[in-house]
Formats: C-alpha cells, structure tokens, sequence
C-alpha cells in the first residue's frame, strides 16, 4: 500500500472549509430542534432543496474526458410523485444510524415500489468525510450508493483507523477502482469544488445546521427521526398528489 493518507487525504483536509457550526444531530432531537412542518416561508420546496441549486452533473452517468464529474446519487424512479433530499456526513454516526437501520424500509415500502426516489448530498463535516464523498463521487455509473452504503455500515472502521485510506482503499476497490484512481480522485478539485458549492448553498440557502437533515418535498426534517416519523409525513405528501 502507498503512503497516500498524509499527502492526500491531508491535502484534502486543509483544502476543506466547514461551512457554519454545522454538526452531526441528535438522535432524539427536542422539538425545539426540528423543523419537522415549517411554513412556505422558511422551508425549501423539493424544486429547490432539489434541484434548482445542484452543482453541473454529468447528466447520463458517462466520464467526462478530463476525468470524474459530480452526479447525483439517486435511490428510486426519478418519476416518483415524493422526493426525499438527505443532507448527511459520511463521519456522522447518526447518518450511518439513518442508512443503516430506516433507509432499507424506506427502500423496502417506498423506494422500490415506485412511490419515493431518495437523493442523497454530501454535507461533510471533516476533512475524512470529503474524502469519502469524493471517493463516492468518483465511482462510475451507479457504484456510487454501493460505496456510500459500505461506508455508512463499515463507519466505526475506517474512522477510526490511524490509517484511514486503507479500508477507503479497499472500498474503492469494490467499485472498480485502484490505487491510482483513488489518488487521481483525491486530488481532483473540480469534485471537491462542486462538493462545496452545494453544501454552502444547502447552509445559506436551506439553513442546514447539522447532519442528517431531509426534506420530505416541502418538509424539513432535522436528525435520525426514525422509519414511523418519516412514514407518516411520506403518506401525507403522497395522499396530497393522489398516489
């Protein structure tokens, strides 16, 4: 294995500005805490919290010829009547608490059967979980939720392993890539700008302040609410479009 860690991955730390005091949530949050049902005024619509403000993507999932490119990584039918947009931390236990015990009866009761499509974005809090999230960014056609879903269940390795690009390595690897795709993809500053762009749009423009955050369409969701929470709020939007 290649000492890439130190030059890589630190390059990525120094090159990462966290954006506000955004933090990883509470499970339990207070109802103080959460904006579960806010107004028109204060929430984003699925349009926007979306869409609207997504950074270039690579439309057919294809490589550009100067390399990787950002695209987004869509669970579901994107002709879903509900949309559900994640904010989450790659190095937040309670967005791997999210992917690792709700999201599979989400997929199992929402997702497959047509009625909601998930887009997760990246909203990461350190310098270990861009590096993750590049890494995601990076794997071609639809490998990029395989590696987020082994990152999120093998979380407790890879964070806190004293060399941490060994088991991304690994992982990465899984996806079709090798050693020197991993490094290419550390170093490429088009992924990591675009990666930034959307996580300070989502902290200006949504007001995201911690990890995990969804919007539900026009609801926001802040924290791990648990699979009965989001369910409830998912019938209710799909009641509205006569689904």
């Amino acid at each position: 294995m290649k000492p890439l860690f130190p030059a890589v991955v630190g390059f990525v730390a120094i090159s990462l500005t966290l954006v506000g005091t955004a933090s990883c949530a509470e499970e339990e949050p207070t109802s103080t805490d959460v904006a579960a049902s806010e107004s028109a005024q204060d929430s984003a619509s699925e349009s926007d919290a979306g869409t609207a403000h997504a950074p270039q993507l690579a439309q057919d999932g294809s490589e550009a010829t100067t390399g990787p490119v950002y695209r987004e990584i869509i669970y579901g039918d994107p002709a879903a009547p509900v949309t559900i947009v994640e904010y989450a931390s790659l190095t937040c236990s309670h967005c791997a608490s999210f992917h690792n015990g709700v999201l599979p009866e989400l997929k199992k009761n929402y997702i497959e059967t047509g009625k909601v499509r998930l887009v997760f974005r990246d909203f990461p809090l350190d310098g270990l979980a861009m590096a993750g999230a590049m890494l995601a960014r990076c794997a071609s056609g639809n490998r990029g939720q395989a590696m987020l879903n082994v990152m999120f269940r093998q979380q407790a390795t890879w964070v806190t392993s004293k060399q941490p690009i060994e088991p991304l390595t690994s992982y990465a690897k899984l996806a079709g890539m090798n050693e020197d795709d991993v490094t290419a993809c550390l170093e490429n500053e088009n992924i990591m700008t675009a990666i930034r762009e959307a996580q300070e749009t989502a902290s200006n423009l949504y007001k995201i302040a911690s990890t995990p955050t969804f919007f539900i369409d026009d609801v926001k969701v802040e924290g791990n609410r648990g699979y009965e929470f989001m369910a409830e709020i998912i019938e209710d939007k799909l009641e509205d479009t006569g689904s």
